[in-house]
C-alpha cells in the first residue's frame, strides 16, 4: 500500500514539472513570435492639379476699315470726236479724232457708307483730227476732275460701282480752248491684298471747251468713250 502511494506521487510530480515544462515552450514561443504589424498605409499623394480650361477660341478680328483710296489710272480714250468752229457765222464741224490716251491721279474718301468724293486729275495726249483738213500737230487735253462714285459691294473683296467726274478741262492748242467737262462711268473694283486693289471702268467723257476772239467765241472740244484701269491702295 505504501509502495503504491509512492509510485502515484511520483507520477504526480512527472506531470506537475512536464505541465511546468510545457507553459514555459509555450510562453517562450509566443515570445519569439512575430507580432503581425498593420502596413503603414502609403501616404496620399498631392491632389493632382487641375487642368487648366483651354480658352475658348478667339473671333478673327475684324478687318481694318479703310476708308482712302489712292490710285493710278491708265485712260484709253476711243472713238473720239473732235468738234471746233471754222468761223463766226459756220455751224461747228465734227470730225473722228485719233485713239487718245492718258494717266490719271485719283484720291477718294468714303464720307458715308458707300459714297466715295474725292479728286481725279488726268492728261490725254493726242489729241487731233484723224483726217484734219488743215494738218495739226498733236496736243493734250489737261482736266481737273471731281469724282463722286457710289460702291456697292458684291462679294468680299469685288464691288462694282457707277461714277460722275465733272470737271474743268483745257486743251493746248493755239487758242488755248477751255471749259466744262463730264465723265461719266461703271466699273468693278478687286481687292488684291488687304491695301492693295485693280478696278476698270468704262464710260463716256463730254468736253464743253471754247476759246474767244474779240467778242466771238468759238469751239474746240472733244468727246471719247473712256476706260480706266487703275491699280491702287487704300489706307
Amino acid at each position: 500500500m505504501r509502495r503504491t502511494t509512492t509510485v502515484a506521487t511520483l507520477v504526480a510530480s512527472i506531470l506537475t514539472l512536464t505541465a511546468m515544462g510545457s507553459g514555459q515552450m509555450v510562453g517562450v514561443a509566443y515570445a519569439h513570435a512575430p507580432v503581425a504589424v498593420a502596413p503603414t498605409p502609403a501616404p496620399a499623394s498631392p491632389a493632382q492639379p487641375i487642368a487648366a480650361t483651354a480658352p475658348a477660341a478667339e473671333a478673327p478680328p475684324a478687318p481694318v476699315e479703310r476708308k482712302l483710296q489712292v490710285g493710278l489710272s491708265f485712260l484709253p480714250m476711243g472713238m473720239g470726236k473732235y468738234i471746233y468752229s471754222p468761223d463766226t457765222v459756220s455751224a461747228p464741224i465734227k470730225s473722228d479724232a485719233l485713239f487718245a490716251y492718258g494717266v490719271g491721279l485719283s484720291a477718294g474718301y468714303e464720307i458715308i457708307p458707300h459714297l466715295v468724293v474725292g479728286v481725279a486729275p488726268q492728261v490725254i495726249f493726242n489729241i487731233v483730227e484723224k483726217a484734219p483738213e488743215i494738218a495739226s500737230d498733236p496736243v493734250r487735253q489737261y482736266d481737273l476732275l471731281a469724282r463722286i462714285a457710289y460702291v456697292l459691294p458684291v462679294v468680299a473683296g469685288t464691288s462694282v460701282f457707277a461714277e460722275a467726274l465733272p470737271g474743268f478741262s483745257v486743251i493746248t492748242n493755239d487758242a488755248g480752248s477751255k471749259g466744262f467737262v463730264m465723265a461719266l462711268g461703271l466699273g468693278a473694283s478687286v481687292d488684291v491684298s488687304e491695301r492693295v486693289f485693280v478696278s476698270l471702268a468704262g464710260g463716256y467723257q463730254v468736253g464743253f471747251q471754247s476759246w474767244k476772239a474779240d467778242n466771238n467765241t468759238f469751239q474746240t472740244r472733244t468727246r471719247y468713250v473712256r476706260a480706266a484701269l487703275c491699280a491702287g491702295m487704300k489706307f
